[in-house]
């Protein structure tokens, strides 16, 4: 069978099962040793994801053939099971945080256990399934990376809950200013950025356009509360629905430059970014050593490819001149002493075009920072544990790796840490953001001694190269 008609789409798992007289029979290079079992399935357990709402049930095979488990995803609040004895024991504040399923057969006990993870918004805690005596509160469910968790003897109406956390509002602007959407979701959700990435990598929604600065951050609200948006001769209105965000509306135009709104009262104005490039980021080519999309490829210094091999983007490829913006945090001499010598002592001898801020006394240090952005064809990020840290100074690494993200800059990390990506101390929105730029597909070169500037250049070099950043 094909794995469209099998309806397995790009963020589907499979698995598959096959006996030891297949693979006997097969060919000598199949018959790779066993990978490590995941601790969190059956041993003879299979697993299947509802796509695109990402619900995984995890049960042994034999329970998938006589019970048939099914999943509904329910689409209101009214839909479920005796709504108001739910909320009668739901705790003050709390709101819907996921997607509201309906898993069956109800009637029925399972032989084991079945593991159900459902993705989550940032603040959910609770996980509440219906009875035939009224609703309960599930204290064995674990959150975990965006996800809860849950095992079942039997199945029910579920609903996963929690306080809500602040929502902000995020542009994005066709480049011929023929139309513009905003998207709301939640401060520091990985599940919010999940869906922010579908919809930014779909045709239809937000591929064609360039994301707007800078995002609006809203506060919070309660769940089917309606936020108001105004535009000249124009009023619509967003349902708060935090069971199904991110939420999207679109809107009108005023040039490809910019539009503007008001929302709440307030007037907002989204501008686009100096580099024109579109919503999506390009997506990197396998890597040469041969990982697969989506593995983690660990890549030291001085043995294959870094960054992405992605072709740049043509606009900002034609700024000239251009160069590779060196990032990195300069709280410490010997960072700074690093990227020097991998700046000047290595990459500037193999004619690569760099640029490092070095602002001495009476030199503005965000307006180079801006200029360096503005004509750079790449971006190398030093990534220290703090690297990409958010500290509301507004020109550091956190602005700089949201710029080379927005406009599709290639980007050549280098760890200089033991955590991957880099989850700066106490700096949620830093570390968020640095897991969605850094993603598992994107290798890097690492050198966590800082010994090695010259195998790191060289890889650095070697990509530049084979990329043709600088041709033009």
């Amino acid at each position: 069978m094909e794995l469209a008609a099998a309806q397995i789409v790009p963020g589907n798992t499979l698995t598959a099962v096959i006996s030891e007289d297949a693979l006997e029979e097969g060919h000598p290079e199949a018959q790779a040793p066993a990978q490590p079992a995941d601790p969190s399935m059956p041993e003879d357990g299979v697993e299947i994801k509802d796509f695109p709402h990402g619900i995984r049930l995890m049960a042994q095979q034999a329970i998938f053939e006589g019970f048939d488990p099914q999943i509904e995803v329910l689409e209101n609040w009214s839909d479920l099971k005796e709504v108001s004895a739910l909320e009668e024991v739901l705790p003050a504040g709390h709101v819907p945080l996921a997607r509201l399923l309906r898993l069956t057969p109800e009637d029925r006990t399972f032989p084991a256990p079945v593991k159900v993870q459902v993705p989550a918004c940032a603040g959910a805690d609770t996980v509440w399934r219906s009875t035939p005596a009224g609703w309960e509160k599930l204290d064995t469910v674990t959150f975990d990376d965006g996800r809860a968790t849950v095992a079942l003897g039997h199945f029910c109406d579920l609903v996963i809950t929690g306080k809500c956390i602040p929502l902000k509002c995020i542009g994005f602007l066709h480049p011929h200013g023929e139309n513009a959407q905003i998207v709301i979701m939640h401060i520091g959700c990985e599940f919010c950025q999940s869906g922010l990435e579908l919809l930014c990598s779909d045709e239809d929604v937000l591929q064609p356009l360039r994301k707007c600065g800078p995002s609006l951050q809203l506060g919070t609200f309660q769940h089917n509360e309606e936020l108001e948006i105004h535009q000249t001769g124009r009023t619509s209105k967003i349902k708060m629905r935090f069971d199904k965000m991110p939420l999207s509306r679109r809107l009108d135009a005023q040039s490809g430059l910019q539009f503007d709104v008001e929302i709440d009262g307030e007037n907002h104005v989204f501008k686009a970014p100096l580099v024109p490039g579109p919503a999506t980021p390009a997506q990197p080519a396998p890597h040469p050593s041969g990982h697969p999309a989506g593995s983690a490829p660990q890549v030291p210094a001085g043995a294959g490819a870094v960054g992405s091999s992605a072709v740049p983007n043509p606009q900002v490829a034609s700024t000239v001149p251009g160069h590779l913006m060196l990032s990195g945090r300069f709280n410490n001499a010997a960072i700074v002493a690093y990227m020097k010598e991998v700046k000047k002592s290595q990459l500037e001898t193999r004619n690569v075009p760099v640029f490092m801020v070095d602002a001495s006394t009476g030199q503005d240090f965000g307006q180079m920072t801006c200029e360096g952005l503005c004509r750079a064809k790449g971006m190398v990020a030093f990534c220290t544990s703090e690297y990409g840290a958010y500290t509301g100074v507004g020109y550091e690494t956190f602005y700089e790796l949201e710029f080379a993200h927005q406009n599709q800059l290639p980007l050549f990390p280098i760890k200089l840490c033991d955590q991957w990506p880099p989850a700066p101390q106490n700096n949620e929105r830093g570390t968020c953001q640095n897991r969605f730029v850094f993603k598992k597909s994107l290798a890097f070169a690492e050198d966590l001694q800082m010994t090695n500037a010259r195998g790191v250049a060289d890889k650095i070099a070697e990509s530049v190269a084979r990329m043709g950043i600088f041709r033009n």
